[in-house]
């Protein structure tokens, strides 16, 4: 189903950038075209310029003569005249005429001419035309005219010119259009799988909690389904005589009380309107009461307790929250300490930040369990010693340590054990 979403999200991205990229490629190509049209008159004008003749004088010709006889006249032309001819732009695309309109003469100065059709036909319709430079569409021609008395300076190209040159710039935007498409189609489908990531990772916890949850809860619910029915069965029986049957439900009944509180607790942990306000606390006092309640619990596991707190650090942080971690932390490491193991609880502080850790001594976690120790319902069973849990305490502690600003740390090998540690904030 994710595949599926990412697949439409992908496709209508690709519909959304194409549209418009089309639009912006198309304003592009349309702006250059009309430089490029307004461009060609000025190629014109500048094809005609050197060109000026007074009126009723002779148009010159444009191909070379180099007879001696010439050469040798003294009344050749002026110096100007010459270097003007030598200085005159060219273009083979576009044809210069000149036309006496008294004298209905048509003067060719180009060696080819660069359109098809008549040539009368078309300097006759041009002289005709009121605009200047335009189109004529049924010679198909572009011309641009300049007009002295009786004089016509004309300049005419095929609109093919002009259109090849379009033609070129619409291939051009085109190619870069499906270009730009297909690097925007591999970033989007890179981008779609980043953006998927965090929604493949929530579904697969989704699924993991359903099946863990399932799990930790039907093996209760079996037990006491099953003790009911044994009581059912002796409906004769007096309490008494039921006390193993009446006990094991009422354990099971708090087990399944005891996970649904702490989902409850994640959950308003999790919660994004939950707010903590934050006080001065005094988190020696805190270590040293928490150790205090859970001596009778190390003492029934045969587990020594030893302490390194220094007096009156002050951290930043609430308070029922700095209770809740150490005596958590705490817990967790006599669950899993052996039988006359050692537990080490210290408190220290630097010149910003204080320190609380709890280290175990006679269990580690391996290396590839210790990225998910903090994960829901995460349990090192295969290589930890396994301790009635629901795999919950550890992901609270991590949010309750978020809530407050502080950071929890753990390191793990066989050598030196299993140290928790959180860093909080000093005040």
């Amino acid at each position: 189903m994710l595949k599926k979403y990412r697949h439409r999200f992908i496709a209508l991205n690709m519909g959304l950038i194409g549209l418009v990229m089309i639009i912006t490629f198309t304003v592009i190509g349309t702006e250059i075209c009309r430089n490029d049209y307004i461009e060609l008159k000025n190629v014109m004008s500048m094809v005609l310029k050197p060109w000026n003749l007074s009126e009723g004088e002779n148009p010159p010709s444009d191909k070379k003569q180099t007879s001696k006889k010439n050469d040798d006249k003294k009344d050749s032309p002026p110096q100007h005249k010459t270097n003007a001819r030598k200085e005159r732009y060219k273009d083979d695309n576009i044809t210069t005429i000149f036309y006496n309109n008294k004298q209905d003469k048509i003067s060719v100065l180009s060696e080819t001419i660069s359109f098809e059709g008549n040539v009368d036909l078309v300097v006759h319709k041009i002289v005709n035309e009121q605009e200047n430079f335009g189109i004529l569409n049924a010679e198909g021609v572009i011309y641009y005219k300049e007009t002295t008395g009786n004089t016509y300076k004309i300049a005419i190209t095929d609109i093919w010119y002009l259109q090849s040159r379009i033609l070129k710039i619409i291939l051009i935007l085109s190619l870069s259009l499906i270009l730009s498409m297909i690097v925007i189609l591999l970033i989007s489908i890179k981008l779609s799988r980043l953006a998927a990531k965090p929604m493949e990772n929530a579904i697969a916890m989704e699924r993991q909690f359903v099946s863990d949850i399932s799990h930790d809860l039907k093996t209760p619910i079996t037990v006491i389904l099953a003790n009911n029915s044994i009581l059912l069965s002796n409906p004769q029986s007096i309490i008494n005589d039921n006390r193993q049957w009446l006990d094991s439900t009422e354990l099971s009944a708090r087990e399944m009380m005891d996970m649904v509180s702490q989902m409850l607790t994640l959950s308003s942990l999790e919660s994004v309107e939950n707010t903590v306000t934050k006080q001065s606390v005094n988190l020696s006092s805190v270590a040293e009461k928490c150790i205090l309640q859970l001596e009778s619990l190390a003492y029934e596991n045969d587990v020594l307790i030893e302490e390194n707190i220094e007096k009156d650090i002050f951290i930043l942080s609430d308070e029922e929250y700095a209770k809740r971690i150490c005596s958590s932390l705490v817990e967790n490491a006599l669950k899993y300490e052996p039988e006359r193991g050692k537990l080490q609880i210290c408190v220290s502080s630097t010149k910003k930040k204080a320190l609380f850790s709890v280290r175990n001594f006679g269990s580690y976690i391996p290396p590839e369990d210790l990225p998910h120790i903090f994960d829901r319902f995460y349990r090192g069973d295969k290589t930890r010693n396994y301790k009635k849990g629901h795999g919950l305490g550890l992901t609270i502690i991590k949010r309750m340590t978020e809530l407050i600003d502080a950071k929890i740390q753990v390191n793990s090998s066989e050598k030196i054990g299993t140290i928790f540690t959180v860093i909080f904030d000093i005040t």
